[in-house]
This record gives structure tokens, sequence and C-alpha cells, in this order.
């Protein structure tokens, strides 16, 4: 009741570009960002005002909202803010992104397949769709065009082209596609590294995925010390509090947490793992995810998509580390017992062999005394 009340008393705001008040879209609303971005496109007089929205890290119950075509004409002038928000300096995220990238694609679409514009645009709604709805299929093809075209128009070694390999390459991975994601990955790190150097933010992000690609196979030996490295020089090249330091403590708390369970296995099927579990490598998943969340809340805020993502890995891996010490608590005090009982059983014995031994002792100089008495 509380909650229903917190969202009935916010489901109004100004939005800080026109500065017009107007109703929230709030998570239970049914309004879906294609529907949004058409309200966007064909914004009039007649139409009731679109709702506003907030897809960023502003903090407040009533900062950051805008209508979606608010963003989209600021955008015009400003395309950095197609992807960030001038406030926060955060990504947009959810039905802001998705609407924006939507309204950037029909705008940029009609120009020449060769001009960056486009590319950008092209390449900014394939990552809104895998993110935002899950749809890799509608990504792939943008995700391949951008690739294709890089390559002809900037060569195989420009920043971009990269850029949009290892796009393409984390695509095939989510998709299950391992055997394409691989040689696209090894490609764009090793061409990064020669070009770029080893600590640029776009090396690191390459490093970052292909560490995840190898989480995914099950090859922990050869991800361990790849998303290491990534958070050593994040850490070092972004700082402690950057969203992409964030990400790499997470990512390496989800790798210790496969790595205790022995292999792969997913949130909603742990409880349904039937291998042994090290209690050392959960407690490492445990304390890096609970970093990963702290630093998250602080930075993006408690309701950030990618707050709420570390609420649920961190809650997960306290779970299954509260019920891993249960279990061997138990088992130590079972132990116990069983050597409690054991000793006590050996004891037993021990007296019973001793009283034996008394009695034959007893025996013994009876019958010496009766021969003496007898010899008297």
């Amino acid at each position: 009741a509380k909650e229903i009340e917190k969202e009935k008393s916010h489901s109004r705001a100004t939005c800080w570009i026109c500065a017009e008040e107007g109703d929230v879209l709030t998570s239970s609303s049914s309004s879906s960002s294609s529907s949004l971005t058409e309200h966007a496109s064909n914004n009039t007089k007649q139409q009731t005002p679109p709702p506003l929205l907030r897809g960023c890290a502003c903090r407040g119950p009533t900062a950051g909202y805008a209508h979606l075509p608010c963003l989209i004409e600021a955008a015009k002038h400003n395309t950095d803010t197609w992807d960030t928000c001038p406030t926060c300096l955060q990504d947009f995220t959810g039905n802001v992104r998705l609407g924006l990238a939507r309204a950037r694609w029909n705008i940029a679409k009609k120009r020449s397949w060769r001009d960056g514009e486009r590319l950008n645009a092209a390449d900014r709604l394939a990552q809104a769709l895998q993110v935002c709805l899950g749809d890799h299929d509608g990504a792939l093809p943008l995700f391949e065009e951008v690739l294709r075209v890089s390559r002809k128009v900037d060569g195989d070694d420009d920043v971009n082209t990269l850029i949009s390999m290892s796009n393409l390459a984390a695509l095939h991975q989510k998709m299950g596609n391992h055997h394409l994601a691989l040689p696209l990955f090894e490609e764009a790190l090793e061409a990064q590294r020669r070009t770029i150097g080893a600590t640029a933010p776009d090396t690191l992000l390459t490093l970052n995925n292909l560490a995840m690609h190898h989480l995914r196979t099950e090859r922990f030996s050869i991800s361990l010390p790849l998303a290491e490295k990534a958070l050593k020089y994040r850490r070092k090249t972004l700082g402690r509090n950057h969203a992409d330091t964030l990400e790499s403590i997470h990512n390496l708390g989800l790798l210790q947490w496969h790595m205790a369970h022995g292999e792969y296995v997913s949130f909603t099927n742990a409880k349904d793992h039937e291998g042994e579990c090290n209690v050392s490598g959960m407690e490492r998943a445990s304390v890096l995810l609970g970093e990963s969340l702290e630093g998250r809340r602080r930075v993006l805020g408690k309701d950030h998509p990618l707050t709420k993502e570390s609420v649920r890995a961190s809650r997960h891996a306290d779970e299954k580390l509260k019920e891993l010490r249960a279990v061997n608590e138990k088992k130590r005090n079972h132990d116990d017992k069983t050597k409690e009982t054991s000793a006590a059983s050996s004891k037993s014995i021990a007296n019973k062999k001793k009283k034996k031994r008394k009695r034959a002792d007893g025996g013994k100089g009876d019958s010496q005394k009766q021969k003496v008495e007898k010899q008297t």
C-alpha cells in the first residue's frame, strides 16, 4: 500500500526541457517504446500530451523527467544527448534509450549507406534492441551492416570498425553462436592493442567481453585472468566509481559464482544444481557482487536497471552463501557429535578392558596365596 501511495504521489512531474507539467510513465504503465516513438514523430497539438519519462541516473522523486519528443528535439541540436543525459552524464536506459534510438534511426536511415551518422544510428538502435528488449534477431542485421560498411569505408583497423566488431561478437555470444563470437573478439582485441593501446577504454571493453565469452563456455581458467586484468586497468585508468569499473567488479563476481559451482549455473537454476559448491569461491562472489551493488547505488541510484541487476545478483550470492554455511555448520556439528560418541565408546571399551585385567590379576593373586599356604 505504501508503494502504491508513493507511486501516486509522484505520478506527475515537470519536463526539464519544456518546463511543462505532465503525467509520469510508471513501471506499471502499458505504453510501449514503439508507440512512444510514434507519438513523438507525429506530435501535434490535437494529440494528448506524451507521458514524462526518466531513463537516467538523475536523483529525486521528480528529477530527470522529460517528454520523449523534447528529448528528440534536444538531441538534434546536441548529438551527445542521443545517448547520454546532460545532467547526470550517464547513458540513457529503458524506454528513453529505445525511443531515442528509434527516432535517430528513422531520421538517419534515409542517408547514404556510407554516411557516418547513419552507421552511428544503426549501431545505437542495435544496442538498444538487444539490451532493452532482448531482440537479438532484430539487432543482428544492423550490427552486421555496420561492421560490413565500416570495414569498407574506414578499414579493418579503424577504431569504429573494431568497436563494431566487438559489438557483433558480444551479440553472437548472447545468441549462443560461440564459434562466431570468439574469432571476432580475438581479431578486435589484437588490433585494438596494436592501434590504441592495451589500456584504452575500448580495448578493456573488448577484454571484458572476451572474459565473459570464456565464462559462458565454462573456460574459467582462461576467463579469470582476463576479467581480473580488465578490472585492474579500469580501476587504474577510469577510477573506482566509473560505470565500466563497476561492470568489471560485477562480472568478476559472476565469474566467481560460476566457478564456485564448478560449471555455468544461472540464478534461476541454482536451486536445482546437484553438484558440489565451493564456500570460499561463493564468499568471493558475495563480496564482489556486494561491492558492485554498493557502487552502483552510489553512482547510478537505486532505481537504475544496472543497480537492480546487482541487487538480484548480490541477493542470490548471499542466500547461497548462507545456505552453504548452514550445511557446513550442520556437518561440523554432526562430525563433532560423532567424534564425541566415538570417544565415549572408546573410553567405555577401555574401562571394560581395564576391569577385566583387574579381575584377572585378582584371580592370580588368590591362587598364589593358596599355593603359599599349602607349602606352609
